[in-house]
């Protein structure tokens, strides 16, 4: 029974504990509540204070409409640039392809040349004139 007793006093002590902890949170929120406040104004940032004068505005959008013009057309120009050093390329590949086969044509043999030469003066009538040369000959 003793122990009970016991228990119960803690009890008891615990519990009025707890009520005077509630009693002094409750004072305290009620003097919190009732103390007058100032409200403090939150100074806006520097985007804000910049965005609110007309000048700045105007000042961006003419930049943003001038980078919205330049720099398709510079990406438009560079790649007009590449373009044409791709055909002048080309066209110089070209040219040296030609140069070489106009040298390989240069190249030929002396004694080939003079084979043709040969055929060409020994024919009877020029290409051009062989089915007339055959038709002579056939009347003769």
């Amino acid at each position: 029974m003793k122990d009970n007793k016991n228990q119960a006093a803690e009890d008891a002590q615990v519990e009025a504990a707890l009520r005077q902890f509630r009693e002094s949170v409750d004072a305290w929120s009620e003097r919190e509540y009732a103390r007058p406040r100032s409200v403090e104004w939150a100074r806006p940032g520097i985007f804000w204070r910049v965005i609110s004068r007309p000048m700045a505005v105007w000042g961006m959008a003419a930049v943003l409409a001038a980078s919205a013009v330049t720099v398709p057309v510079a990406k438009y120009r560079q790649h007009e640039l590449q373009v044409a050093e791709a055909q002048r390329q080309a066209q110089l590949e070209q040219q040296k392809h030609d140069e070489a086969m106009r040298q390989a044509a240069l190249a030929v043999d002396d004694e080939e040349l003079l084979s043709h030469v040969d055929s060409d003066i020994a024919q009877a009538a020029p290409e051009a004139m062989e089915p007339l040369a055959s038709m002579m000959s056939e009347t003769k």
